[in-house]
């Protein structure tokens, strides 16, 4: 019983740590992604295939695979909390240290209590190469902004 319950313990520290230094745990209760508008998501050079990272300022990771850019919210689907990119073996994967629900890099749900995958955001490229995200165009999942 002690040990279940140093368990829990540590469990519990931990996911409190992950909440204080992250700062997104418990922000948007709904689970539903937290509203931005169009955001500049820096130029396409500097996005290489692989790429994931998060949009300074904004409820959002930019990403880049084979097919193309793409955006996801930060806003877990399960409580609203914010997730974070984390390592798992040979890939990433978005962890919500709040529940502890994972998505794979795609935002497809891997582990609950998440019941939903994160939701996609429309992404432009203009001449230049710049990249625009308009948070409040929500897409499917496969759609991808082809890079010329």
């Amino acid at each position: 019983m002690l040990a279940t319950r140093r368990k829990f313990l540590r469990v519990c520290g931990v996911g409190a740590s992950a909440c204080a230094l992250g700062g997104g745990c418990g922000s948007n209760n709904s689970g539903a992604p937290s509203a931005f508008g169009d955001v500049s998501a820096g130029n396409v050079k500097d996005l290489p295939v692989g790429a994931l990272q998060p949009i300074p300022s904004t409820p959002a990771f930019i990403a880049r695979d084979a097919a193309g850019l793409y955006a996801l919210t930060s806003t877990c689907t399960h409580a609203g909390c914010d997730v974070t990119v984390q390592p798992s073996g040979n890939t990433v994967v978005f962890f919500c240290p709040c529940h502890g629900s994972q998505f794979d890099r795609n935002g497809a749900v891997m582990a609950g209590p998440a019941r939903s995958p994160l939701v996609h955001f429309a992404v432009e490229l203009d001449a230049m190469g710049n990249v625009t995200v308009h948070g409040g165009i929500q897409v499917g999942a496969a759609v991808r902004v082809a890079i010329p």
